[in-house]
């Protein structure tokens, strides 16, 4: 079963899927459409993964003290734990909604978002392909590029790379164009 593509649906679904990730800061980063399902897989450092949404509040600030206290009257000599782990994470529709309606309570309706972080990084991908009316093949992110593929509506395969660089400036384009009727269509124009 294929799910129904809103208008904007890869840019608001891979968004969410960047901003649950986001804590993780990975290494690498592969997503895939398996069915109706984002499949999320990467590296990470292996501290990233015991650091990842707390259960409560108190937990939170319970992880915020422990860290200012323990810098403050302990020092560490040894190096920062470099060891890089795997994780993987599903995302169906349902997820995506969650994951959607938790990030707009937090949202500032003031502030534009910042496009370094992983949410903005995927949801400017995303806007490629929603403009082509696509659907996503595949995405891999390492520390210097972002190459997705996809298909377009009439289902063409399509594969793009775009370097850290290259990908700013498309952010800088779909900013500079946001409240207007047509965003870019390629990622390389």
């Amino acid at each position: 079963m294929m799910i129904d593509q809103a208008p904007g649906y890869h840019a608001r679904a891979l968004r969410v899927i960047g901003q649950d990730l986001a804590d993780l800061i990975p290494e690498n980063l592969a997503i895939e459409l398996q069915g109706d399902n984002f499949v999320a897989q990467g590296l990470c450092t292996k501290s990233r993964i015991g650091e990842q949404n707390p259960a409560t509040p108190w937990a939170s600030l319970s992880r915020l003290c422990n860290t200012l206290f323990g810098k403050m009257f302990r020092t560490s000599r040894r190096e920062p734990d470099l060891e890089f782990v795997p994780f993987s994470r599903t995302y169906d529709a349902h997820d995506i909604e969650r994951l959607d309606k938790q990030g707009t309570k937090q949202r500032s309706v003031a502030s534009m978002p910042d496009i370094y972080t992983l949410g903005e990084r995927l949801r400017t991908i995303g806007k490629v392909i929603d403009a082509h009316n696509g659907r996503i093949v595949r995405i891999f992110k390492d520390l210097h590029q972002i190459i997705f593929e996809y298909q377009d509506a009439a289902g063409t395969a399509r594969k793009e790379a775009l370097s850290n660089t290259e990908l700013y400036q498309l952010q800088q384009r779909y900013a500079a164009e946001r409240g207007g009727l047509n965003p870019p269509v390629s990622a390389k124009e």
